[in-house]
């Protein structure tokens, strides 16, 4: 702890407020955006695919980037890989150039985040780390609700150009504060060579005690990101809301995912990591259930408006305790770089099997989420009994 936490943990959270608003900045701008590529508005969904595809990738190279070269300079390349897919959305004119960008957006927001929940097994662990990531949750509502709130403003009184010029500010600011606390970081690089090995990353995998809380984030986390990749879709589609409504939505969103957060921090101390876990799938699969049964019938705003609400709540509730189970017995920041590539490759998969959906209507997207929430439940129960 001597190595000043709190600028390590707001390294962290800078990261992540970054990768988040690579997706809820666009999120507003989806309509604007599809007119532009000439593409249906449905297929705007694709804008985020891509970004959460870029993101995946960075696992590949993400470890032996930090040990070859260390904290510091991972960062730096994740930055420079970001701004130059920034820059080039700014520069391209049809459909495969633009989702080009944005999964080098992905890859270098995406990598970023990743060298910073890294940075919190640096500094934590045990309930101390599912505390930490909870304050991550907090940088996480601050990106939902600025970049919603902000991209649709943007959106409306200027343009979606000035969407990618403001990611460029933020990872300025980021790369600014790594290099003012790199002395620290490369301190953590060093202590890492010393208790660290080579990371085998299948053997990793292969403990129920990692994979399970992995298929438990990855339900809870695909039922998210579906519901934020359609939202603007489904409520300008049934509701008529524009890009400045949707953005405005975002803060009631940020708002739920607040009380989550705050929820993880208070019950902590009163009920395990594990029921915590089981409240959250718990909540998502009924949120899910009730979209699918509303969605066969005349869709009411205020059921709608709820279940998101309770979807965002309930993914709050679930990512810091899935994260904090899954690497608890596990030293090192391998562990967690693993799971966050593992969950966002399992939300990936649910994200891009609703694509195929979307064209046979919202019904048959909330039958799919629908199954993550029962499947989260399963997982869930799987996990309370491994614990008993």
């Amino acid at each position: 702890m001597s190595l000043s936490p709190q600028r390590v943990l707001l390294l962290a959270c800078c990261t992540t407020i970054i990768a988040q608003l690579g997706i809820t900045l666009y999120i507003p701008a989806t309509t604007q955006l599809a007119s532009k590529l000439n593409i249906e508005e449905a297929e705007g969904y694709k804008i985020l695919l891509f970004y959460l595809g870029g993101a995946v990738l960075p696992i590949v190279f993400m470890s032996r980037l930090i040990r070859s070269f260390g904290r510091h300079t991972a960062i730096l390349v994740c930055s420079a890989i970001l701004f130059v897919g920034s820059l080039l959305s700014l520069l391209s004119f049809g459909p495969e150039v633009f989702f080009f960008s944005r999964f080098m957006q992905g890859i270098g927001a995406g990598g970023g985040a990743l060298v910073g929940r890294a940075l919190l097994t640096d500094i934590s662990s045990g309930a101390a780390l599912a505390k930490n990531l909870s304050v991550l949750s907090y940088s996480f509502i601050l990106a939902l609700i600025g970049g919603q709130v902000a991209g649709g403003f943007l959106v409306a009184s200027l343009n979606w150009v000035a969407l990618p010029c403001l990611l460029i500010i933020g990872l300025i600011l980021t790369s600014t504060l790594a290099f003012i606390i790199r002395a620290r970081l490369y301190k953590l690089d060093t202590l890492a060579k010393k208790f660290t090995l080579t990371p085998n990353y299948y053997a990793i995998a292969i403990q129920p005690s990692f994979y399970l809380p992995v298929i438990l984030g990855g339900c809870g986390y695909g039922i998210f990101i579906v519901y934020q990749g359609i939202g603007a879709y489904v409520f300008h589609s049934n509701f008529r809301w524009s890009s400045t409504d949707y953005g405005t939505f975002g803060l009631w969103l940020g708002l739920a995912y607040y009380l989550g957060a705050f929820t993880v921090r208070r019950a902590l101390s009163v009920v395990s990591v594990c029921q915590l876990s089981f409240f959250g799938a718990s909540l998502l699969v009924a949120s899910t259930s009730v979209l699918f049964l509303a969605a066969w019938q005349n869709m009411s705003i205020h059921l709608i408006v709820g279940t998101y609400l309770v979807i965002w709540y309930a993914q709050a509730t679930l990512y810091p305790c899935t994260a904090a189970m899954a690497v608890n017995k596990l030293p090192g920041a391998n562990p967690m770089m693993l799971f966050s590539f593992l969950q966002q490759l399992v939300a990936l998969t649910f994200g891009t099997l609703a694509t195929f959906f979307i064209p046979y209507g919202i019904q048959t997207v909330a039958l799919l989420t629908a199954c993550l929430g029962g499947l989260g439940v399963v997982t869930a129960l799987l996990i309370l009994k491994r614990e008993a």
